[in-house]
């Protein structure tokens, strides 16, 4: 047998029905979850841990879709699971309360320098505990820390420009999911704020990652 014939490591990765089971079901409760049906994403999620009880993340996204429902202690056991599953462990999720987020967002803008705070004083913040779908559309991310939308600054005057009002979204719950400790949460704030603000003043993904605030 030649070596264009062997088989491909990579190739039977790929083709783990196990894998493949996960991948598709993870990616049902994904679609149910950005679509603000808590109900079918627990469902699709009980049936995801059954199927792949020692999976971290399958415990997670039902943790997070029982947390959407409004059932936090179910959640909440959901995510201990999660933390000490034998395969792709995840963090514990960091909760505040709507007011710690205010502030968390207040002390970031704060800390801007005073130009990039004179920037923010020109967009409208969209404080939310989840994005409505309509704003993930484009997105392959099930949730998303924040989001820049409207007309950049450079473009506000430009003739034949429509005017869409500079929006700076950020989720509360989405950093949670992603922080495990005050600190985290906080820096984490920091980050999505820059980011977003970035995005406004015309940065390109790539700018931003080269400023280290991507």
């Amino acid at each position: 047998m030649s070596a264009a014939d062997e088989p491909d490591a990579d190739d039977d990765e790929a083709a783990d029905p196990i894998d493949a089971d996960l991948a598709a079901r993870l990616g049902a409760l994904w679609e149910a979850y950005r679509s603000d049906d808590a109900a079918t994403a627990v469902q699709l999620g009980r049936e995801l841990v059954r199927q792949h009880p020692s999976n971290g993340e399958a415990w997670f996204w039902l943790g997070c879709s029982l947390e959407r429902e409004g059932a936090y202690q179910a959640a909440d056991r959901c995510f201990v699971r999660a933390a000490k599953a034998a395969q792709d462990a995840q963090g514990m999720p960091f909760r505040v309360g709507w007011r710690q987020f205010q502030q968390a967002v207040t002390v970031a803008g704060d800390a801007l320098p005073a130009p990039l705070r004179a920037a923010l004083e020109e967009v409208t913040l969209v404080l939310a505990d989840y994005a409505e779908a309509a704003l993930l559309e484009g997105f392959d991310e099930p949730e998303l820390l924040g989001l820049f939308v409207g007309n950049e600054r450079g473009d506000r005057d430009e003739p034949g420009t429509p005017q869409i009002s500079a929006r700076i979204h950020l989720f509360r719950r989405a950093h949670e999911h992603a922080c495990s400790s005050r600190r985290e949460f906080t820096e984490e704030i920091r980050q999505t704020l820059w980011h977003e603000l970035g995005h406004y003043l015309g940065y390109d993904e790539g700018e931003l990652e080269e400023l280290g605030r991507g």
